[in-house]
């Protein structure tokens, strides 16, 4: 090849490379935990845990430095995340220090570092939840000894939101007995660490413990009607909120307006929990039936709820005088005949024709269509004259983003102590027949995607057979959460939905934002755009992230 083209070559190659769109690496961020440290014969045996700090899931086959008393030793995690090492040292209390380095995909985790006494006993904390209650949850704390398990021993809780540091004290309690641990203590309903510790004495080596804790809270879903008694023409106005336990807004929960197994109307609550529906009595239809508005939070910590059913009865239509329909025939052959003179234009002989006028279309405002549910079929004009007989549940479940068919996606639906649970098949479809009569409660979920819950009313006319159920993938609904607190950070609001991802995410942290909004961007960069698939504990995280940021804009004005 002569020269002059392998320099051309070269430099069409060099102007590739320069254009290529950058490459981002989004790393998962890690933590270490201490288990044991354990005199023995051959030296101080150590053990303790690797863990995704997101899903506090081990890490599998990475190296994980132990440190005692200036002696180096590596040992290589298992498949939960676990390692052990053993470590030839002189006898006495030693420093441990646990380190580990990260890798291209995972971020290193802090330095953790303990001083204590190998020949001590070494105790092992338990922290397990009981029972929800009213007003939060039962744990049960425990410790173990070498000779089996320990009572009495005084153990701290210090509790943080999940995916956060932000540790502060709550309470103190004793192994071998139970304890109550309040979500107002806490902080309201979420996902969070709890951190046990138990600070050791002259026999007793210390030993932290943490786990995982969901604090769930149940709803209270109230619904009130501008007349149970309306004409056919009228319109139905349906008014109410949604609470928690602790009597706390449920904002963004969707609401839907039903009646039997008909979805009226769909939206969602204000930041004050109140929601409100207007529906023709024409779409009701006439006669009696029962109206009933759901809530789901959207969260699985926040319990879905139902508010008492109300009759409503809607009169029949009224007749129309014969003078309104001689009236209408006359305002329609008027309105032909102004069309077709319209349409001539004879005037526009009479005079000059003007130069056209350069104008400029709106820009039309992209819409999300990353809303997930549950789409019933259409029976047929004769299966809705027969009356409802049809037992069975059938249909396909759906990534809403990708429009792709979602494989093993789990269906569950459950009638009191009756559940029925199975999993989508290769083309994602489902079918369960032969389902008892009654008001069944759906949930259909698969990992990576948010859990979609709605009823399943039995039996019906066709219109459950054949259904679609969108499932909305975590990463695009931590996106849909981060437009409340980015859009205003953006030139023009109109630009969410026309810039990618990505130039979202760049211009919010090219202005420069406040440390919650920073904290909340860097927190959505490692969901949407890691490799990796988020879980839909996920979205507690995104949510909270949301509100501080808001709240400290809000605080700023």
């Amino acid at each position: 090849m002569p020269r002059a083209r392998l320099a051309a070559l070269a430099i069409l190659v060099a102007a590739a490379t320069l254009n290529a769109a950058p490459q981002v690496e989004i790393k998962g961020k890690s933590a270490l935990s201490l288990t044991k440290v354990k005199s023995r014969d051959d030296g101080v045996e150590v053990t303790g845990q690797l863990v995704d700090k997101l899903t506090n899931e081990g890490l599998p086959g990475q190296n994980v430095s132990v440190t005692i008393s200036g002696v180096a030793e590596s040992a290589m995690t298992q498949p939960d995340g676990t390692f052990r090492v053993v470590v030839h040292t002189e006898p006495g209390p030693v420093k441990v220090e646990l380190g580990f380095r990260g890798t291209r995909a995972i971020d290193h985790a802090d330095v953790l570092t303990v001083t204590t006494d190998p020949s001590k006993q070494q105790i092992e904390l338990g922290i397990t939840k009981v029972a929800d209650e009213p007003q939060g949850a039962r744990l049960r704390l425990a410790a173990l000894g070498e000779e089996g398990p320990v009572d009495n021993l005084p153990i701290e809780l210090a509790i943080a939101p999940q995916n956060t540091d932000a540790f502060h004290s709550i309470q103190s309690g004793l192994s071998g007995a139970d304890t109550s641990l309040a979500r107002k203590d806490a902080g309201g309903p979420g996902m969070f660490r709890l951190r046990g510790t138990y600070r050791g004495d002259d026999h007793d080596q210390g030993a932290t413990k943490e786990v995982l804790i969901e604090l769930a809270s149940a709803t209270t879903t109230t619904m009130s009607l501008s007349t149970t008694k309306l004409a056919y023409e009228d319109d139905l106005v349906a008014r109410g909120t949604v609470m928690d336990d602790d009597g706390i807004p449920v904002p963004d929960a969707t609401v839907t307006l039903t009646s039997g197994d008909r979805r009226l109307a769909q939206a969602a609550t204000d930041k004050t929990g109140a929601y409100r529906f207007g529906v023709e009595a024409s779409v009701l239809g006439q006669g009696a039936l029962g109206i009933q508005v759901q809530a789901d939070p959207g969260r699985s910590y926040v319990k879905p709820s139902r508010s008492e059913p109300v009759v409503v009865k809607v009169a029949a239509p009224a007749p129309v005088p014969v003078s309104y329909t001689i009236a209408a025939f006359l305002a329609t052959g008027l309105a032909a005949a102004a069309f077709f003179v319209a349409r001539k234009k004879p005037w526009l002989g009479f005079k000059k024709a003007a130069p056209p006028v350069e104008g400029e279309a709106d820009d039309e405002v992209p819409t999300d269509m990353t809303d997930g549910g549950l789409v019933i079929a259409k029976p047929g004009i004769v299966s809705t004259l027969r009356r409802a007989s049809d037992d069975g549940f059938s249909g396909l479940v759906r990534d809403t983003v990708r429009g792709r068919p979602i494989v093993d996606a789990r269906i569950t639906v459950t009638l009191g102590e009756t559940v029925h649970e199975l999993r989508s098949a290769a083309d994602g479809t489902f079918a369960i027949e032969q389902l008892g009569t009654g008001d069944w409660r759906a949930e259909v979920s698969s990992h990576g995607h948010v859990t979609e819950r709605f009823s399943v009313a039995v039996p019906h006319r066709g219109e459950l057979r054949g259904v679609r159920v969108d499932l909305v993938p975590v990463r695009e609904r931590v996106f849909q959460l981060y437009r409340r607190a980015a859009e205003p950070v953006l030139p023009e609001p109109r630009l969410w939905g026309i810039w990618s991802p990505r130039q979202i995410v760049d211009h919010v942290r090219a202005k420069r934002p406040t440390p919650a909004l920073a904290d909340l961007t860097d927190y959505v960069e490692e969901i949407y755009f890691s490799p990796r698939v988020a879980a839909e504990a996920a979205l507690s995280g995104a949510s909270e992230r949301v509100d501080r940021a808001i709240n400290e804009r809000a605080a700023r004005r």
